[in-house]
């Protein structure tokens, strides 16, 4: 049995995934590693570069795009690890981080997943862990207060040191495979927020999910949601409903239904008046006048 599974989704981004697997493979030239990629469908080429470049790849190639959380699952199917490393296509490592996360899980049994620091392009500090979504961290992510969110935020930790949060990024997530016997896979119904939604499960469950700055890793961020604006945007709105119609009250779900709606149209009026000047304004307001119905009845997968 191979002691990591690299699980990594691929869509439409190859230079990006080519790198990626170029920094894995120069850090972890380790047989006990084995590279499961979940294509969702590109049409850029990846699928071939990746079995010319990097013919040991376990290579799933859909014929549809079936998003992130459902294309990981296939990998996490997939997979012989001991531990799941489920990792986005636009990361490159600058260090040896698996080794260094098998070296803690296995001299800490009580710890379970573990949530490297995300550095941006430039090397910069990327923000990526967060406490659980409320009504009122929602509110002001919609109407840009976000800077009122310093504690949702970890602004009262150390980022340098390591401790136990609530919920990551799903860019890296590292974990040992029996987590998915505890609490289960991804849930596909979700996307944009599954990495929230597992992290919420694994901790209301106590198993202790920590973030884990001994290793650092580079997060392209935000390439694949370029894209397709239609998905990314909807996913992100609608999701939120989701997720609180899965963890919370109904009343809180009316209230962050409300809220979403009320964001959705801001966008709408902004992004339609600066549309004429800008093909980015005109395409992001095309995707929330898509979104707008979907807020009030969300789709069960991504659409």
């Amino acid at each position: 049995m191979k002691k990591v599974s690299v699980v990594i989704v691929n869509y439409n981004v190859k230079e990006l995934i080519l790198a990626c697997l170029r920094t894995l493979y120069l850090y972890h030239p380790d047989s006990n590693i084995e590279v499961i990629v979940v294509d969702n469908d590109s049409k850029d080429g990846s699928g071939e570069a990746i079995k010319t470049q990097f013919p040991g790849v376990i290579l799933l190639e859909n014929k549809f795009n079936a998003g992130f959380p459902k294309g990981n699952n296939q990998g996490f199917e997939l997979a012989n690890g001991d531990y799941i490393f489920m990792l986005n296509p636009d990361t490159e490592f600058i260090e040896n981080s698996i080794d260094k996360m098998v070296d803690y899980l296995e001299t800490h049994p009580n710890a379970w997943l573990l949530a490297p620091k995300l550095l941006n392009s430039d090397g910069g500090w990327q923000l990526s862990a967060w406490r659980y979504p409320t009504i009122t961290s929602v509110f002001c992510e919609s109407f840009y207060l976000s800077g009122l969110l310093k504690k949702k935020n970890y602004a009262d930790k150390n980022m340098d040191e390591i401790f136990e949060g609530e919920t990551f990024s799903g860019a890296a997530l590292f974990f040992r495979r029996e987590l998915f016997d505890r609490i289960g896979m991804l849930d596909e119904t979700m996307f944009w927020i599954e990495d929230v939604e597992f992290c919420w499960r694994a901790n209301h469950q106590n198993y202790t999910c920590l973030y884990f700055p001994e290793t650092k890793i580079i997060h392209h961020i935000g390439q694949s949601a370029k894209k397709n604006y239609n998905i990314s945007i909807s996913n992100q709105v609608y999701n939120k409903v989701k997720f609180f119609r899965k963890h919370h009250s109904k009343f809180s779900t009316a209230i962050i239904v409300l809220i979403s709606g009320m964001h959705v149209i801001s966008k709408i009026i902004v992004l339609g008046l600066l549309s004429p000047f800008k093909r980015v304004y005109y395409l992001k307001f095309k995707a929330y006048l898509y979104t707008f119905p979907r807020v009030f009845n969300p789709p069960k997968g991504i659409t």
